[in-house]
């Protein structure tokens, strides 16, 4: 199937009758919907990693991992990483 970006997987949606685009894992879709634009989700907004924090990504899943700075500790959890 082609009409998605590299970074996306493309599928055939039945009911529209139209191809769909996803974003891969680590892929942030910053256009629409219909126009969907996969970029690096550490480039968007840090990957929704606070400003203390780094953006990488887990080498199993490929999802997004925020990782404290050096002198800040983690005071939420494995999932919900808080900076301070």
């Amino acid at each position: 199937m082609e009409g998605c970006g590299a970074n996306a997987i493309c599928s055939y949606d039945a009911t529209t009758n139209a191809v769909k685009c996803t974003c891969k894992g680590g892929y942030t879709n910053t256009g629409s919907s219909v126009n969907v634009v996969c970029k690096d989700s550490c480039t968007v907004n840090n990957g929704g990693c606070g400003a203390n924090a780094i953006c990488s990504y887990d080498a199993t899943t490929n999802a997004v991992k925020c990782t404290c700075k050096g002198g800040y500790t983690n005071t939420g959890s494995s999932v919900n990483v808080v900076c301070k």
